[in-house]
């Protein structure tokens, strides 16, 4: 998936996203690993997420809360400074994120602000 397609997914976005999540972790370096098993005759399927060659318990929820939109932000910008905001109005709450010197980002939430700000970080390093 373009970076570009993924950003305006999110702009869309009126909440989290565990499918969104995954698009995100994929593009930016995330791996999985798919395994099944078979316990009482039932067939199981569980995915196993790794994060440059280690183990992790599991991809986080990156669309959701500020704390796992940060982690996407020091994988794609280490060392960035930034700010996010969000207001609550009538129509729900909104978000508004920028990293280093980029684009006000604006969104549904603040989480989603975030992954907005740190794509448009990767969409100009693919520029580049």
């Amino acid at each position: 998936m373009a970076v570009a397609d993924l950003i305006q997914e999110l702009e869309n976005l009126k909440h989290a996203s565990r499918e969104v999540d995954v698009k995100i972790g994929l593009l930016v370096g995330w791996q999985r690993k798919v395994e099944y098993t078979s316990e009482n005759g039932e067939a199981l399927r569980n995915v196993i997420w790794f994060l440059h060659g280690e183990r992790t318990a599991r991809l986080p929820r990156f669309t959701e809360t500020i704390d796992s939109a940060l982690q996407l932000v020091d994988l794609v910008a280490p060392q960035s400074t930034g700010g996010v905001s969000w207001s609550q109005g009538t129509d729900g709450a909104n978000g508004t994120a920028i990293i280093n010197e980029g684009p006000y980002c604006h969104a549904a939430t603040p989480a989603l602000a975030l992954c907005i700000a740190a794509l448009r970080i990767k969409e100009a390093e693919n520029e580049d």
